[in-house]
């Protein structure tokens, strides 16, 4: 039997299976948390900034309902999120004697109720159970999320009249912003929560401040402000950009080759972006190969470009896929045996890669020498990600990483693998 407590701070709740009664301690939940907790409201809608904790409070409540008895589901777009929620899950219910752990089903009873750990992905794969309890992470990035809710989700919290949480940090003005909105077109189920990190009292305010510093404004309003803000169309403005006749003498230069998906996509280009980096961190953009080549001439225009190139230029080639190969080829090029390539293996969206570009043309510090590119790498650039191109994007911001690698001499900060590759003609 569950005998609640007061609501967290921490909650003692005390639950038995035998004769014992067994206190469970839930971590400090802050103020904000609190409320949230607190709601009586059927579904709420918690817009939150990174690391604010929306995740400790959704565990929170996806095990007090299980020692209530009830059913929960915590859910996220993957199962590799939802092993963050598991962790918790398992961490908090040590405290409970002759639990029932299932590992295969990710799975924990106790008490009558019980709590699981569900992933999206799978058309179909959340029909069936009777719920008491739902609470969604990361809705915002969950693929098809308004049709899931309304055909699998909804329809379980039916006939036990069950209750939903949607928690995430926003991703422009999608499905997850309908629901936020949900709450003030008049509907009393709904209650909407915006809860930027700042208001964490646990986080350091001078981490918080250093990112407001580093992040391009309108990340940084997203991503800890809980803003919905329109990244897409959004990002670069034209008057960002400086054209300029010449160039520092002491640059830090790599070029990297950002390549065409398959040789049979026609509308895709490859780009070579050369990108220097003076002393006092301004960005120049120094020249952009761009076009449309199958891979015999494609190799013939990356072996002569990088040949014009000064041999202190970094060569690097995305290697994604099919693009792997293209390295290879490159590589057993006896002619191109002195020239350094390596390969660089995209692990983060478009839009991560970019930002570290993007928060220095905000501040004014990227230049483009002056050259019949400059028109198409601005359209394509003011346009991002909404372009139908956006290899100019990609090739720039590989050729920054590149600079930043080389500059720092340890390895990427996480947008980027990087592999060196050595000759078979050296």
């Amino acid at each position: 039997m569950i005998l609640p407590g007061q609501q967290p701070q921490p909650i003692p709740t005390k639950a038995t299976r035998s004769s014992a009664l067994v206190r469970v301690y839930f971590p400090p939940l802050h103020q904000g948390q609190q409320a949230i907790w607190q709601s009586p409201t059927r579904y709420r809608v918690v817009c939150a900034g990174r690391r604010y904790g929306k995740t400790r409070l959704g565990v929170c409540l996806c095990l007090h309902a299980a020692l209530c008895g009830k059913r929960a589901w915590w859910i996220a777009p993957s199962y590799k999120i939802g092993d963050i929620g598991w962790r918790l899950l398992l961490s908090l219910a040590g405290q409970i004697p002759e639990m029932d752990i299932s590992l295969s089903d990710l799975r924990i009873s106790v008490n009558g109720g019980w709590v699981q750990v569900r992933s999206t992905e799978g058309a179909g794969g959340l029909i069936g159970e009777g719920l008491d309890l739902i609470v969604s992470d990361e809705t915002a990035h969950t693929r098809d999320f308004r049709d899931i809710w309304q055909i699998e989700l909804r329809p379980a919290l039916t006939d036990r009249k069950g209750k939903a949480v949607f928690i995430s940090t926003p991703r422009g003005f999608n499905h997850f912003y309908d629901f936020y909105q949900l709450a003030g077109e008049g509907n009393p189920e709904w209650m909407s929560f915006h809860a930027p990190s700042w208001e964490n009292p646990f986080l350091d305010a001078a981490e918080i401040e250093a990112a407001r510093k580093e992040l391009p404004a309108l990340v940084f309003r997203q991503e800890y402000g809980a803003e919905f803000v329109q990244l897409a169309g959004a990002l670069f403005r034209r008057e960002y950009f400086d054209i300029v006749e010449t160039m520092p003498s002491t640059l830090i230069i790599a070029r990297h080759w950002d390549l065409a998906a398959s040789t049979k996509t026609l509308a895709d280009y490859s780009v070579g972006a050369k990108v220097g980096m003076s002393l006092d961190g301004d960005i120049y953009v120094i020249d952009v190969q761009r076009g449309r080549w199958e891979w015999p001439a494609l190799i013939r225009v990356i072996g002569e470009t990088a040949l014009t190139d000064d041999q202190q230029v970094s060569q690097t080639v995305e290697t994604a896929g099919v693009q792997r190969g293209m390295l290879d080829l490159l590589m057993a090029e006896p002619r191109l045996a002195a020239i350094p390539f390596r390969g660089i293996t995209p692990i983060a969206d478009k839009i991560t890669r970019a930002n570290p570009v993007l928060a220095r043309a905000e501040q004014h510090k990227v230049h483009l020498l002056r050259a019949s590119w400059n028109a198409a790498f601005l359209d394509e650039f003011c346009a991002f990600p909404e372009a139908d191109h956006d290899d100019q994007v990609d090739a720039v911001s590989g050729a920054f990483q590149a600079i930043s690698m080389s500059n720092r001499g340890s390895g990427l900060d996480g947008a980027e693998q990087v592999e060196d590759y050595e000759s078979p003609w050296r």
